[in-house]
């Protein structure tokens, strides 16, 4: 048998034990690892919700950014507040056992500054998905969407946390509405109304605010949920203020032509104003 063909099999043998040893709950064994004592089982989502008080979550979603991140010697950010906030009253309505005590908040602190820091989605957003997703697993696409919606329609920050750090004191902020759920374009159109520096304190303490604003919208919409129920969005596609004007955003198949095809080649419903100024309005809520 040759050199070769021992070495497929003898892989094949890994692959097969290590599956094996999967599905008994002593892969780590089979790697040469302590296999744990005892493995943890976690219930399929959807997992369940108690009723959220959105203002505490706000205000904690605020100091949640601000928390210190020993890895990085920073806070931590957008991402991780919201999470953290909602996760925390999620936490503490249920009582100790439920399955979101198998969620380690270290796991949300990507999306600081627009995803690892590179100024796409609002962390803020990207806190609060993953928890839309564990929570309503069949409606995260439509409050997910409600949520992005509303944040680029929103003038942030809001006044509601002016009072809240005896430590940061900037109240009476500029506000600014970013037409996007993107980082670098709400921040920069803040900058531009506020006429603050990105680098400013001023500025951060504005995005600890927007991360109270989110978190308690997200709360929000938590609650709207109603067990057995589908999730009533709160914003409609409404695709007639837009099939004529930016055709580049359609969800519908295109047509079997050339043409058709190239204008069909991006998907998703947003702000088609922020990047095609002659666009028709599409942020309008449902009536």
């Amino acid at each position: 048998m040759s050199e070769k063909v021992e070495t497929r099999l003898s892989r094949r043998a890994f692959i097969g034990g290590a599956g094996s040893a999967l599905a008994t709950g002593t892969l780590a064994a089979a790697l040469g690892a302590p296999a744990p004592a005892e493995a943890q089982v976690v219930a399929a989502p959807p997992w369940p919700l108690p009723r959220l008080d959105p203002d505490a979550v706000r205000d904690a979603g605020y100091w949640g950014y601000w928390a210190n991140d020993p890895f990085k010697a920073t806070n931590y950010g957008c991402a991780y507040g919201v999470a953290a906030a909602l996760l925390g009253a999620i936490k503490a309505g249920l009582g100790p056992g439920s399955p979101w005590d198998a969620l380690p908040l270290e796991m949300f602190k990507w999306g600081k500054t627009g995803i690892v820091e590179t100024g796409t989605l609002c962390g803020a957003l990207a806190g609060a998905m993953p928890i839309f997703t564990l929570a309503a697993p069949a409606s995260v696409t439509e409050m997910g969407a409600d949520l992005v919606r509303w944040y680029q329609e929103t003038a942030f920050p809001s006044m509601e946390m002016d009072a809240l750090d005896a430590k940061r004191r900037y109240p009476g902020q500029a506000q600014s509405v970013s037409g996007s759920p993107l980082c670098h374009i709400s921040v920069s159109l803040w900058c531009k109304a506020s006429g603050k520096l990105s680098s400013s304190t001023d500025r951060k303490v504005r995005c600890g605010k927007i991360t109270g604003d989110v978190a308690k919208k997200a709360a929000i919409i938590l609650n709207s949920l109603v067990p057995g129920q589908k999730y009533v969005p709160i914003y409609g596609a409404q695709p007639e203020l837009y099939a004529e004007c930016v055709k580049c955003h359609i969800d519908a198949p295109p047509a079997p032509t050339p043409d058709a095809v190239r204008l069909n080649n991006s998907l998703g419903i947003s702000n088609c104003k922020t990047c095609h100024p002659d666009a028709a309005p599409v942020m309008s809520k449902k009536p």
